[in-house]
């Protein structure tokens, strides 16, 4: 998959931003320790608070953006459920992902980064909070994923439908969109596209098919 570089410096721009907020609160506990803060064990609760918070997003971008598992390895489906489960811990989106824990089932690393990139997205959907819904059926043709966004205001905006065109300039991505091509490139480098609906008020729904031939 080759991608402009204008994309890749908009996808660090997004890591940067999403992990400025823990990075900075774990600064501002280190700060308040070494002035002496009267509340040192709340000082000290903040920086684990937010250590962690900065820990569990680094491995799900890992994974999503990057190249956890190798270009051709392969993960189990409950670690890529605990990857976005960590995620969305703590936040206004709850996960209801059941654990495959009757199959143990594995997916090529490929299939899971866009899996992952669809909750991404899926979250992205729900400015007000709400449920995200991750669902695996298996077909004849393979394993369909459909992941559904319920919540009050639920919507898939204009920006990140036309930022998933092949065509698009690059310089008409920002930060806030990059990561919508980028799920878009990754289902085209696997062989597949994704289709988003809104068939229900407060409803968005992502969904794929990952072909039989691609996951032996």
């Amino acid at each position: 998959m080759l991608v402009d570089l204008k994309v890749a410096q908009f996808l660090c721009s997004r890591l940067c931003h999403d992990l400025a907020g823990p990075v900075g609160a774990v600064n501002a506990g280190l700060e308040l320790l070494d002035e002496g803060a009267d509340d040192a064990a709340g000082a000290l609760t903040l920086v684990a608070h937010s250590a962690r918070e900065m820990t569990r997003r680094l491995a799900f971008f890992r994974m999503a953006f990057g190249l956890g598992a190798g270009a051709g390895g392969v993960i189990a489906l409950d670690e890529a459920r605990d990857l976005a489960a960590d995620l969305l811990a703590e936040g206004r989106v709850t996960l209801d992902w059941p654990r495959d824990t009757s199959r143990n089932r594995t997916v090529p690393a490929a299939a899971l980064k866009l899996v992952l990139n669809l909750v991404l997205l899926g979250t992205e959907s729900l400015p007000r909070g709400g449920a995200l819904r991750v669902h695996f059926a298996d077909l004849p043709e393979g394993v369909g994923v459909a992941v559904t966004a319920i919540g009050e205001g639920a919507r898939f905006s204009d920006d990140l439908r036309a930022a998933m065109a092949s065509d698009v300039p690059a310089g008409q991505l920002s930060a806030k969109t990059v990561h919508a091509h980028f799920a878009a490139r990754l289902a085209e480098d696997f062989g597949v596209t994704f289709e988003v609906s809104e068939s229900a008020p407060g409803e968005v729904r992502l969904a794929v098919l990952l072909p039989a031939h691609r996951l032996d």
